[in-house]
């Protein structure tokens, strides 16, 4: 475990908020040195987690903040890839402006950062990434082309990273939520006006939805070497939502 002398270091991107707080403070709450990265770096909330700012579009300013951290800190551990936006609208009436900004941010934002910091990792030899995925990567989701796509895009990359970085013994995970809310709404409000709240819980085995603290739970362990010997997979934390066969979405979103 991370000790007071000498915490490891873990950067969560989109930490600003959301879930992305909630994991950069459960880490805080674990030992670790959190640093939370994102557009609104200046929060003064008095928690223990580090802001500073990040636009993970921007290759070069990724390299620079995330081997800031590692030589400020002297080491990095955890990646979390949590930054992610949407856009809506149907797929025939998609703008290209709106499917760049989610691809950019969704897909290349996580790569542009996955990249970066494995490359610190593997020079130590040693590192774990979690990158943010969805269940929308594994089903149709109406009016989020962009965000489905890049979210598969993620699971792919989990994937491969994670089986060419295993022997250099760099760990690669993805956690796909389900529906998540916070303070009784879901995290995305867009996405919240296109849903019928109620027909959506049913459709939920476990007939709730899940919390920022059950992401917040799986990325502790995930980082933790109790999951040593986990690396490439993809873990879904929805109730049992895509697993059940009677779900789907088809008449619930508006």
């Amino acid at each position: 475990m991370p000790t007071a002398e000498t915490p490891r270091v873990a950067i969560v991107t989109g930490g600003e908020r959301g879930i992305g707080f909630g994991i950069a403070s459960r880490l805080a709450a674990d030992g670790w040195h959190a640093v939370a990265v994102g557009l609104s770096p200046d929060q003064t909330d008095g928690s223990a987690v580090e802001f500073r700012g990040l636009d993970v579009r921007d290759r070069e300013q990724v390299q620079t903040v995330v081997e800031g951290v590692a030589r400020d800190r002297g080491r990095l551990d955890l990646l979390v890839n949590n930054a992610g936006i949407q856009r809506h609208a149907r797929t025939e009436e998609m703008t290209w402006e709106d499917w760049s900004a989610v691809i950019d941010v969704n897909l290349h934002g996580v790569f542009n950062c996955l990249q970066a910091a494995g490359r610190v990792m593997l020079e130590a030899g040693a590192g774990s990434i979690v990158n943010i995925a969805s269940v929308a990567a594994e089903r149709g989701a109406p009016g989020r082309a962009p965000y489905c796509a890049a979210k598969a895009g993620v699971v792919s990359l989990t994937r491969t990273a994670g089986v060419e970085w295993a022997p250099r013994g760099v760990r690669v995970n993805a956690i796909s939520p389900g529906m998540i809310e916070s303070g009784g709404q879901l995290l995305d409000p867009e996405s919240a006006k296109r849903f019928d709240h109620e027909a959506v819980r049913k459709l939920i085995p476990q007939g709730h939805y899940g919390t920022v603290d059950d992401i917040a739970a799986m990325v502790s362990f995930l980082a933790s070497d109790e999951a040593r010997y986990v690396t490439g997979q993809v873990i879904f934390v929805d109730g049992g939502f895509l697993t059940d066969f009677n779900v789907g979405l088809a008449g619930i979103t508006r």
